[in-house]
């Protein structure tokens, strides 16, 4: 311990011990042996291992655990392994690795998998022939017809041809007699290969149905060309052309091809039933907006003819001389006259909240917007000085004045058939005349045109 804790120069340098050098050579001397021996036993407990191994604790008398009835099995299991062999294992890389990935495409330019993909891709291109839309207008059955045709044609050219490598790899062994023959059946098996093709007229027909097709049109393409039909309607070919080119940035001239191929395949698109039902909606839609700014111009003529009327006694009917109309002109009538406009409600049309005089103000804002103008109309509710202090007419929102003007349109529509059943009773003599409001308009109109004096007419004024 002291050495320890002082060292062993102060312990051989002391002085109360009798140390001297051959003491310690001695000592030394002791401890190297003692080392061997430890070294010596524990080399030879490291020999031992599992093969080796035993219960007893006396190494002297070993007792080999492969002794089993008075019977070793050392030398029967000597060439066996103890152990499973798990084989060496090796590392590998994952599925995915991105660095792994983009390096070889950038060295190679594309993977494994793209390549396999690319094989896989085109051989069912070459399988199926080319890739056609229903909404580009293709004669898709004939097509698949002559490239089923091709597809055959090209599989029996094959067939030929594997049995005439099959020829030519027996002819290396066959005896000289029958080479001959068999080059004279390899040369008419050759000759044979330019029949396994399309005939020029099918070629020429698969040509002619592949460029009638429109392989460019995209199906977002076909989709702003459906709208514009919605919204158009079919006949409107100016405005549908216009809509399309502007959307798409196709040229009108193929638009216009389009259009005509449409209509006359539009049976080979699969949804087909349900697209013209759209347009036949879209178009009644359309109808119907004209037909209520044919009421509505109805409506403010006939208050502007009792106005005239009642302005200028000598007025009747409509006919209002010239230097009437360059002095009041209907327009301006209108803007004054509007708040003694009269409607004919059935009793669920009058409604408890809105006055007549506020109805009277969405008609005349229907006629100056259009129909379905709810937005513009508040502006204008807003700011008309008549209604400065009427808060419902001026909080209302668009929706409820929306609603509101669909109640008048129904409102005045019953009014205008009325009047322009007994105006065409009137001039056929058959007080029961039934005849439609455009039927009935254009023939009073066709009545005040052969008049002297001309008829009033906003649109004129407009």
């Amino acid at each position: 311990m002291q050495m320890v804790k002082f060292g062993a120069d102060q312990i051989i340098s002391g002085k109360q011990g009798t140390y001297t050098d051959e003491d310690i050579d001695v000592l030394i001397a002791k401890g190297e042996k003692k080392t061997d021996e430890m070294q010596a036993s524990l080399q030879k407990n490291a020999q031992h291992n599992l093969a080796s191994f035993t219960l007893s604790g006396d190494m002297d008398n070993v007792k080999d655990t492969f002794d089993f009835a008075g019977e070793n099995y050392r030398e029967k299991r000597k060439n066996a392994s103890l152990m499973i062999d798990m084989g060496t294992r090796e590392r590998k890389r994952a599925k995915y690795d991105v660095n792994e990935y983009y390096k070889e495409m950038m060295s190679t330019g594309e993977t494994s998998g793209m390549k396999a993909h690319a094989a896989d891709a085109k051989a069912k291109k070459k399988k199926k022939g080319p890739h056609m839309q229903d909404f580009q207008l293709y004669d898709r059955e004939r097509l698949e017809e002559l490239t089923a045709r091709e597809r055959d044609l090209a599989q029996q050219k094959e067939d030929y041809l594997e049995l005439i490598a099959d020829l030519r790899k027996r002819m290396a062994t066959a005896p000289p007699d029958a080479v001959g023959r068999m080059m004279d059946e390899v040369s008419e098996m050759e000759g044979m290969l330019d029949q396994f093709v399309l005939t020029a007229l099918e070629q020429a027909e698969k040509a002619k149905l592949l460029s009638q097709g429109f392989a460019d049109w995209s199906r977002k393409d076909f989709k702003v060309f459906c709208a514009a039909l919605e919204t158009h309607g079919r006949y409107a070919i100016t405005k549908i052309i216009d809509d399309v080119a502007q959307e798409t940035g196709k040229d009108q001239d193929d638009i216009k091809k389009y259009y005509v191929a449409f209509w006359l395949h539009y049976r080979r698109i699969a949804d087909w039933s349900k697209i013209i039902d759209k347009i036949e909606k879209g178009e009644k839609k359309k109808h119907r907006l004209n037909d209520i700014r044919d009421i509505i111009q109805a409506k403010i003529e006939l208050h502007l003819e009792w106005v005239y009327s009642t302005m200028y006694p000598g007025v009747e009917d409509g006919k209002v001389p010239k230097e009437i109309l360059e002095q009041h002109s209907p327009w301006d009538l209108l803007m004054y006259s509007w708040p003694k406009m009269q409607f004919k409600y059935s009793q669920a049309q009058k409604g408890f909240s809105y006055q007549q005089e506020e109805d009277a103000f969405l008609l005349t804002m229907m006629h100056r917007h259009g129909y379905g103008a709810a937005r513009r109309i508040q502006l204008e509710i807003r700011r008309a000085w008549q209604f400065r202090f009427n808060w419902f007419f001026k909080s209302r929102s668009p929706e409820e004045i929306q609603k509101r003007c669909d109640v008048l349109v129904r409102v005045v529509e019953k009014e205008v058939q009325e009047y322009y059943e007994k105006e065409a009773a009137k001039m056929e003599g058959d007080q029961n005349g039934k005849v439609e409001i455009g039927q009935m308009k254009e023939a009073v109109d066709d009545a005040a045109e052969c008049s002297e004096a001309p008829a009033v007419s906003l649109a004129d004024s407009n």
